[in-house]
């Protein structure tokens, strides 16, 4: 009967530290989702808002990063580039760093140029500024560790971040 109870408290365990991990793996992948159809279909306003507000601040404020958001999809446009479909994975754990929480979100962005049709990895830091109530996110193509320390200053080295 002792066995018994062990076994049972050990899957009680497992499965509450399974559910932990993944307590808020649908809000950052519903938020990663509306911040990639926003990308897709062109929504720079919508795109912005799920941005991390410190990336906007230290880039100019809201006027200068819409004005640079809105030529880099010009240049896309003009080479004939559309995104087709984004794909993500899992996030990572969730670290606290500081008063947020952080996460790294991978997945695969997949573009059409002409007729052909090419993957592209895509990475990003996930984070929330509300408990986990909402998500915002760093596009880590153009960060690393040290440069995201100047946009989030307690950023928490025990976030692992992808490989480029």
């Amino acid at each position: 009967m002792n066995k018994l109870y062990q076994l049972i408290f050990v899957f009680s365990l497992l499965q509450f530290s399974i559910q932990a991990q993944n307590i808020y793996k649908d809000a950052i992948l519903m938020e990663a989702n509306k911040s990639a159809t926003a990308q897709q279909q062109l929504d720079v306003d919508g795109y912005m808002n799920l941005m991390h507000p410190s990336v906007i601040e230290m880039g100019g404020g809201k006027e200068l990063m819409k004005d640079i958001i809105t030529s880099q999809i010009s240049t896309y446009s003009q080479m004939g580039v559309t995104i087709e479909s984004v794909d993500f994975d899992d996030p990572s754990d969730v670290v606290k760093a500081g008063e947020e929480l952080h996460c790294t979100v991978s997945g695969t962005l997949n573009l059409k140029l002409g007729e052909d049709e090419f993957d592209n990895p895509i990475n990003l830091l996930a984070a929330s500024q509300d408990a986990g109530e909402s998500w915002k996110f760093i596009d880590l193509s153009f960060y690393n560790g040290n440069s995201l320390k100047l946009y989030l200053p307690d950023f928490n080295n025990a976030l692992v971040l992808p490989q480029k």
